[in-house]
């Protein structure tokens, strides 16, 4: 191979117990039968692979888009590894995966640290190496062949982790300066100080924002739903201002650019939780900006609330992104229905899951028919366990509510009959996207 797997490409020559074998592939042919096996499990590999990363290393975990971004880096960089190995393709050859570049670019925009980055690779290559290393302990081969194969796997994909972390580092270290240079007008990095609890007097956030932290504060997120195009940043600031005008703010909201598709900001003077004609109006306005999506807190006041505020609107954004149920909302805020619950549930999302299962039974598969019985047991439950009027607010006849709340009671044996954790495993499972 020219990217120097070694001389002894062509297998290794027997002697001593193995003179006596058949002729074996040779190293070549090898690496191919291992890269084809890894192939094979690709789909298993990156997912297991994702979940290692995102949950080992706190920057690159939390926000759904960068999980994605994550997943499609690992995918890219695993196949093109399975395509050296079995093609005998030299690392000088390549050409980086778009998804490995576009994940550095936006860890960057993110000021997510290079160090992050990089360990993210290095374990990556850990986990790659030891599940190649079984394919080939499974090869029946003789020893020295074996070893051969082994040097083959570890030296390439030693070298590729070297050769992509190369590139992507150079990509994350441009990108970030240019980033910063391109924000600091926003003064994003004053507002990172404040959010992660640094020390930051108010006169000084003053001077850098023009925003002041003392009086009441409603923190917004903006995205764009979707790719964004050149003029995606001039419309969050657009439907942001707007906003505010909305809410009869006295002062410009303060607007911090996360990345190129995301924006943070905060709008002063709003004390009160926005009234039902309000949000209409925002849900309008947002629904008509072209892609643009909104999320907000709770309004709080000083440095505090300015901070809680934030957390509350990054919360209803990832239920946002997270749930069947808010998949399609142009505008979700914190205090909208089930949003906080759903952020405590679906932290571990796994776990979520699983206890929905164990409530609900086989009700929780999909289908049309487990889907009626929920429909009438959400009813039932909300009304009391009363099934007049279930039967009245469905249309149904009381036999049926009957039949159909039986029928599932009957399926409890040995699991929770509690009705408020019923019924709340029945609202999860309507919210979240993989619900049936």
């Amino acid at each position: 191979m020219s990217g120097g797997r070694g001389p002894q490409r062509g297998g290794a020559t027997p002697s001593g117990a193995d003179a006596g074998r058949a002729a074996e592939p040779t190293t070549t042919e090898l690496l191919a039968v291992v890269a084809g096996r890894l192939d094979e499990r690709l789909p298993e590999i990156v997912r297991d692979m994702r979940d290692h990363l995102a949950t080992r290393i706190d920057d690159l975990g939390g926000d759904p888009l960068l999980v994605e971004m994550l997943q499609s880096s690992i995918e890219g960089n695993v196949a093109t590894i399975c395509h050296v190995l079995a093609n005998d393709i030299g690392i000088e050859s390549l050409q980086p995966t778009t998804a490995a570049v576009e994940y550095a670019v936006r860890l960057a925009q993110r000021d997510v640290s290079l160090g992050a980055l990089t360990r993210a690779y290095y374990l990556g290559q850990s986990m790659l190496l030891r599940l190649a290393l079984d394919e080939v302990e499974h090869l029946d081969v003789s020893e020295s062949a074996r070893m051969e194969v082994v040097r083959g796997v570890a030296e390439t994909i030693h070298r590729y982790i070297d050769w992509i972390l190369q590139y992507v580092s150079t990509v994350h270290d441009t990108e970030r300066r240019r980033w910063w240079s391109a924000r600091a007008t926003l003064n994003a990095s004053t507002v990172l100080k404040v959010l992660r609890g640094d020390e930051v007097g108010e006169k000084a956030f003053a001077g850098a924002t023009s925003y002041e932290l003392a009086g009441s504060h409603l923190a917004l997120i903006s995205w764009v739903d979707g790719e964004p195009d050149n003029e995606a940043q001039q419309r969050m600031d657009t439907v942001i201002r707007r906003i505010a005008g909305l809410l009869r703010s006295p002062r410009p909201p303060l607007t911090s650019a996360a990345d190129g598709a995301t924006a943070w900001a905060w709008i002063a003077g709003a004390g009160h939780r926005i009234d039902d004609v309000t949000r209409a109006g925002i849900d309008d306005l947002v629904a008509s900006s072209g892609g643009i999506r909104v999320a907000f807190g709770l309004p709080g006041s000083g440095t505090e609330g300015f901070r809680r505020s934030h957390e509350q609107a990054a919360t209803a954004r990832l239920i946002a992104l997270g749930t069947r149920r808010y998949a399609r909302a142009a505008t979700v805020g914190y205090d909208d229905p089930d949003v906080a619950v759903l952020a405590l549930l679906t932290k571990d999302p796994a776990a979520t899951r699983a206890w929905i299962a164990e409530t609900l039974g086989t009700l929780a598969a999909p289908g049309s028919a487990a889907q009626q019985i929920r429909d009438t047991l959400r009813v039932y439950y909300a009304t009391g366990e009363n099934h007049t009027r279930t039967a009245t607010e469905l249309g149904l006849h009381r036999n049926t509510v009957r039949q159909r709340v039986a029928r599932f009671q009957s399926e409890c044996a040995g699991r929770s009959t509690d009705p408020l954790e019923i019924a709340l495993a029945l609202r999860v499972h309507e919210a979240l996207r993989e619900g049936g």
